[in-house]
């Protein structure tokens, strides 16, 4: 079975880079990481795609040929990709069992939050080309710190969620541009909501003004509800830790229950005999 990770998320939030990273990542590992470009509006590329949607349509050619602007011209783009699918899947076809693609999506947060052309786009590659898939949505790491912008991303990622019908986990991109790595650690075990109430204490008592009352209440709740139901699963990102790719590829693993069925080899001494009883299970080996 081939697996696959769809990396969306508004433009700009580094979802390139992170296909990039994963795509060194799984050289160095040995490992066959391939990266699916789906963004016809690309113009130039880190890395060397394995699969481009630009070999099929480009922004530029729908914007020509029907008057498009650029938003209209990456719809129809999207669109047309879904309306002709048998080219995708004649392209993962050629990927062998046990490979990852790492899907790089367009930047436009309505392909995923209310327009038909993604989720259209995920069932076929579940339904029609067999890929076992995971979503990872992107947010600027330092929306942490303002209640507003993490709020609007975190609504974002939920609608996203809702849309495509694939198991989601939220990547904090950029995490070292936060400059606060105990913040950083603070949010991932205690929430967001507790962060937001210090952050509004601190606000009052650094600047000595009161911040608007009834959208600290709106956070609050909000916050409050994504942590009582775990709605969202977090984790960080940034191309200057070397083991964050292996981080985040980690928890993808997880979610698409990649090599779940993998026998683990445990070496046995001279006498044959290795000192463990083989009725012990061991979770989260393979």
């Amino acid at each position: 079975m081939v697996y696959g990770i769809v990396t969306i998320g508004p433009a700009g939030v580094g979802k390139t880079t992170m296909c990039h990273a994963l795509q060194i990542h799984g050289r160095l590992h040995k490992r066959g990481i391939y990266v699916v470009n789906l963004d016809p509006a690309a113009d130039t590329l880190p890395y060397e795609p394995d699969i481009d949607v630009r070999e099929l349509i480009r922004v530029e050619d729908a914007m020509r040929e029907f008057g498009y602007g650029p938003n209209g011209g990456l719809i129809y783009c999207m669109e047309y990709l879904a309306m002709h699918l048998e080219w995708l899947e004649d392209k993962i076809s050629e990927f062998g069992e046990d490979d990852t693609l790492l899907f790089d999506c367009p930047g436009q947060i309505e392909l995923y939050t209310h327009l038909r052309a993604m989720p259209q786009l995920v069932r076929a590659l579940q339904e029609s080309c067999h890929v076992k898939l995971c979503a990872t949505f992107l947010v600027d790491a330092v929306s942490i710190d303002q209640p507003a912008k993490f709020v609007a991303a975190a609504l974002a990622g939920l609608s996203a969620m809702l849309q495509l019908p694939v198991p989601h986990v939220t990547v904090l991109s950029k995490s070292d541009a936060l400059g606060d790595e105990a913040k950083l650690e603070a949010f991932l075990e205690e929430g967001s909501a507790v962060l937001f109430v210090r952050n509004q204490n601190q606000i009052r008592d650094e600047e000595g003004r009161t911040p608007n009352r009834s959208h600290d209440r709106l956070h609050d709740a909000i916050c409050s509800v994504l942590d009582d139901h775990a709605m969202l699963s977090y984790v960080p990102f940034t191309v200057k830790d070397e083991d964050a790719a292996a981080h985040v590829l980690a928890f993808c693993d997880h979610l698409t229950m990649y090599s779940e069925n993998a026998e683990v080899n445990i070496p046995r001494d001279l006498d044959g005999d290795s000192g463990i009883d083989p009725s012990v299970s061991f979770p989260g080996l393979g």
